[in-house]
């Protein structure tokens, strides 16, 4: 491929991703499909009850600073407690792990994505 026809090409790539938002929510179109999460509880010992996960990348972009959220509900789904964590960087079509530590008591648990930034990775030479 000629040099000049790369650089266009890469250009109007850049250009492209220059009109993208840096950062999205995991619930927008952008990695709704990308990004999915399975969790599950372990017994309380102590007062806590620790909550860990996986979070799967299923995208072909890299998603940074990904973040989830646990929520302790009690018997008719009211939220009782809540706690953030990060996963960090789950790189494309890779797996993130995660475990938060909650005040034991909760009925159930929701556990959901709330935010990672989008990273496009380099362009094949």
């Amino acid at each position: 491929m000629h040099v000049t026809t790369r650089l266009m090409r890469h250009l109007a790539f850049m250009g492209l991703l220059a009109l993208y938002p840096s950062t999205s929510q995991a619930q927008e179109p952008v990695g709704a499909t990308a990004l999915r999460i399975r969790w599950e509880s372990d017994p309380p010992v102590s007062g806590l009850q620790a909550v860990c996960g996986r979070v799967f990348n299923d995208g072909p972009v890299d998603a940074r600073r990904v973040r989830v959220r646990v929520e302790g509900l009690d018997e008719r789904g009211g939220v009782t407690g809540r706690r953030d964590g990060d996963v960090g960087q789950v790189w494309s079509r890779s797996i993130g792990r995660f475990c938060l530590t909650m005040s034991a008591g909760a009925a159930t648990y929701r556990v959901t994505i709330v935010g990672a930034d989008w990273v496009a990775g380099p362009e094949a030479p």
